[in-house]
Order: structure tokens, then C-alpha cells, then sequence
């Protein structure tokens, strides 16, 4: 799992955001996207007061490209990473649909921007748009209680919520998860005896995590093959309408939550699911929408990235042999390890938006109330100020100070149990095949067009020298 503000939570809102006015800065100069489509499921429309453009003429007088969502960048990122941060430790780009974003590139602009609630908002409307608002009153009662999630609130709405969840999360602890993640891995990595060769995000990356999430919340095991299903379209979403292919899918799940979620719905009384309908402080308790928000929510953080973080581990380990090596001869390297490859894979690259609260000076710029920011974790995970050697995959490094959980109040609510998913699954895998190897070139092996995610296509393996 992720910081709060990285957790992938589709609101598949296909309506473009509304313009206001935007005061012009004539110093600021503005960078391009290459290419025209690639929102993430992270990103969704619904929460993004898009702005008035200038000229076409200004705009391409002033505009450097960054590609940050091809296949290519997303094989060597570093070169692009480190270019950005030459333009400043804040970077304005204009984003696919979603419009022109200050995006921070160095790791101290992303620590700040993140601590910073009161000059930065989660939510539009507490930096004076009415965007997500109105957004949210023409979306379907079934997709508009998904963008209601705790991630989008600012406190105390969000102190509430994250203290209610905390509540719910504190009942089952990381060690009493930890057999049935190795149990599972191993029932995943049983099917693979005997193969040569398979792609381990078909057969062992995706499986894992969905696997477990589905038995941290209580759902039945036989409901699990339906989630795969459902779930699936939500692996592409390259543009709006891969989004708008994957509805149909999401309001099965959401229907499905909601069934299961009440009582004697079908949810097991030891899951999260039953555990989040219990929980109370003060008297307050979650409403039926937000526990089905925060059960979907749950089930990006829990599946999609933790999924990322995996297959990205093994290939960076599987790219570079002498760390491979190195952690064979000393498997109590691991939790270093899994830190290493959440710093140098970054599978979540940046943050959900926040919005300047009040016109402000920030980073040496000049900022207006309701321009939009997001942090760029994969630019603050390679910022050679914080790290020593940031290129090169050491799975000794320590300390390690990336911040791929995030910082602040949005700090990441599963990063044990990704932790945790993480170890078990590299360990139990490099454990059962000893020759384990990639089955084509580096050059060969596909990532998908994402923006805000980092997510290989297929991971080839031979299991056998």
C-alpha cells in the first residue's frame, strides 16, 4: 500500500472540468506532457479545477516537453527525473485532461508539500473551487460515493475518518496476516511447478495481493474469482475511455460491497469489513457509503500497487544480478531490500492534487489561491541531495529516507502490510526457484502508458536454468 494521497481510487468521471479564471504569471514557464492521453486510475477528473489556457501561440513559446507516461520513460525514468529537477524544485506541466499542475521535483518541495495543510488542500472546495462539487452532483449515485473517499477530505473530516479506519485496522495485526500471505503465496507459487517458463504478473504478482486483500476484509473465498473479473478493466486505464469501459465492472463491485458489507451480508466477522461496520469513537460510526468508499479504496491500495511494488522489486532484482546475489547469501538483507525497491522503483510516481489555500511564496514562486500541485515521488525518490548514488539499486542502503509512504497527515495507513506483502512474496518466490531468470532482454520487457503509476505490462521468467 501507499501514502493516502497515492492510493488509487477511480471516480471514472468522463465529464471535463469546468474553467475559471487564472491570473497570469509571465516568468513561469510551462512544461508539456508528450503524448495526449495516459490518466491513471489515481487521477480523476472529478477532482480537478481545470484553468483558463493563454494563447496556443504562449503556450508553445514557453513550454518544454517531459514525457512522464510512456512505456519508455517508464523503463529509464532517471534521465527525464533528473532533468526535471533542473528546471526548479517545482515544475509546472500540463497534465492529460486534467490541465496544468505544479508538480514538486526535489525531495524537499515534496516532504513540504505534503506536511503543509493548511497553505495546500486535499479538498477543491477548501481552495475555492466548486468543480468536484458540481462534478459529483451529475455523476451516478454509484460512482459518486467513490470520489466521497477519505482521501479527498481535509480535517477534521479527514481526522475522523482516518481515526474511525484506524480503529477498524488496529484489530488485526500485521503478524496474525502474516501466515495466510505466505500460505497463499505458496498456493500461488504451487500452480508453477513444473512450467519453464510464465509471466509472474499473470500468475503470482496480481494474484498476491488481491488474494490477501480479499482475506484482510472478510470476503468470501469463493466471491475472490469474481473480483478478478470485475476488477480487470480497471488494469488499463491509459485514457477515458479504457475508464468508461471499466464502469460496467465497477458498479458490479460497489454493488456487491454494499450488499456485503451490511449485516449478515456474507462478510466474515474476523475481516476489516466487519471490523470498519463496528468501529466507533465518540459515537460516531462510518455511514454505509463510507465503509463501501473505503472498502474500494482499500482495494487499490491493497492490490493494485502493492502489485507493483512486487513485480518491480523482482525485476530491478532481477536486473541487476550482484544484488540478487547478495541478498541469496543473506536473505536478512530483505527489509532493506524492500525499501531499495520502493525508493528506486516508485511504483506510485506521484500524489493526488493539492490545491493552494491562499495566493502564497512557496519554493521561491509566486503562487495563486486554487492552482493545483501534486508531489512527484518519483523525483524526490532520485534527488541526489537525499541520496547517495540515487541511479544505482543498493539493496544495503541505509538509511533510506524515500517517500514512497508519503509524510504528513496522509502518511500511508497499509505500509506495514505492503512491507509485509512485499518480503514474503520476493523471499518465497526466490526461495522455491534458485534459478529464477528473466526469459528476454531488459529491452524487451513492456511497461504500460500510465501517468502516476509505474506498472510493468508482463514480468517473463525462466524458473529453471
Amino acid at each position: 500500500m501507499v501514502p493516502q494521497s497515492n492510493l488509487r481510487c477511480c471516480t471514472f468521471s468522463a465529464c471535463p472540468p469546468s474553467a475559471r479564471p487564472r491570473t497570469q504569471h509571465p516568468h513561469r514557464a510551462d512544461v508539456r506532457i508528450e503524448g495526449r492521453s495516459g490518466l491513471s486510475s489515481g487521477w480523476s477528473t472529478a477532482q480537478f479545477p481545470t484553468t483558463t489556457s493563454r494563447s496556443a501561440e504562449a503556450d508553445m513559446s514557453d513550454e518544454r516537453r517531459f514525457d512522464i507516461l510512456s512505456p519508455e520513460f517508464h523503463a529509464k525514468p532517471f534521465t527525464t527525473l533528473d532533468r526535471m529537477r533542473t528546471e526548479g524544485p517545482v515544475v509546472r506541466l500540463r497534465l492529460p485532461i486534467v490541465g496544468r499542475t505544479w508538480l514538486a521535483a526535489s525531495h524537499e518541495s515534496c516532504a513540504e508539500l505534503l506536511k503543509n495543510s493548511q497553505d495546500f488542500a486535499r479538498d477543491p472546495a477548501n481552495a475555492g473551487s466548486r468543480t468536484q462539487k458540481r462534478i459529483l452532483k451529475v455523476l451516478p449515485r454509484t460512482l459518486g460515493l467513490l470520489a466521497s473517499n477519505m482521501l479527498g477530505h481535509d480535517d477534521p473530516e479527514h481526522r475522523r475518518l482516518r481515526a474511525l479506519v484506524d480503529e477498524a485496522f488496529q484489530r488485526r495485526t500485521i503478524a496474525a496476516l502474516k501466515p495466510t500471505i505466505v500460505q497463499t503465496a505458496d498456493r500461488l507459487l504451487d500452480k508453477l511447478d513444473g512450467k519453464p517458463e510464465v509471466d509472474l504478473m499473470a500468475e503470482f504478482c496480481r494474484d498476491l495481493p488481491l488474494s490477501v486483500i480479499c482475506a484482510m476484509l472478510g470476503l468470501p473465498e469463493k466471491d475472490h474469482d469474481r473480483f478478478k473479473n470485475w476488477l480487470g478493466g480497471l488494469k488499463e486505464t491509459a485514457n477515458v475511455f479504457a475508464v468508461i469501459r471499466a464502469i460496467p465492472g465497477v458498479i458490479s463491485v460497489v454493488r456487491y460491497l454494499r450488499r456485503v458489507s451490511r449485516p449478515g451480508g456474507g462478510a466474515l466477522p474476523e475481516g476489516l469489513i466487519a471490523a470498519l461496520r463496528e468501529a466507533e469513537i465518540e459515537r460516531q460510526r462510518l455511514s454505509e457509503d463510507e465503509i463501501v468508499s473505503m472498502i474500494f479504496l482499500l482495494f487499490g491500495a491493497g492490490q493494485e500497487t502493492t502489485t507493483h511494488l512486487i513485480s518491480g522489486g523482482l525485476y530491478a532484482l532481477l536486473t541487476n544480478s550482484d544484488q540478487l546475489s547478495r541478498l541469496r547469501q543473506d536473505p536478512g538483507l530483505m527489509p532493506t531490500c524492500i525499501e531499495e525497491c520502493l525508493r528506486y522503483v516508485s511504483p506510485v510516481q506521484m500524489t493526488k492534487p493539492r490545491f493552494a489555500t491562499r495566493d502564497l511564496i512557496w519554493q521561491g514562486r509566486q503562487f495563486r489561491r486554487g492552482e493545483m500541485f501534486a508531489a512527484f515521488l518519483a523525483a524526490a525518490n532520485c534527488d541526489p541531495a537525499r541520496f547517495e548514488r540515487p541511479h544505482t539499486f543498493d539493496i544495503t542502503r541505509h538509511p533510506n529516507p524515500h517517500l514512497s509512504f508519503g509524510t504528513g497527515v496522509h502518511f500511508c495507513l497499509g505500509f506495514q502490510l505492503a512491507r509485509a506483502e512485499a518480503s514474503i512474496g520476493i523471499q518465497r518466490i526466490l526461495d522455491r526457484f534458485p534459478d529464477l531468470l528473466l526469459a528476454r532482454g531488459a529491452e524487451d520487457i513492456r511497461w504500460h502508458k500510465r501517468l502516476g503509476i509505474r506498472a510493468l505490462a508482463r514480468l517473463p521468467v525462466r524458473l529453471a536454468a
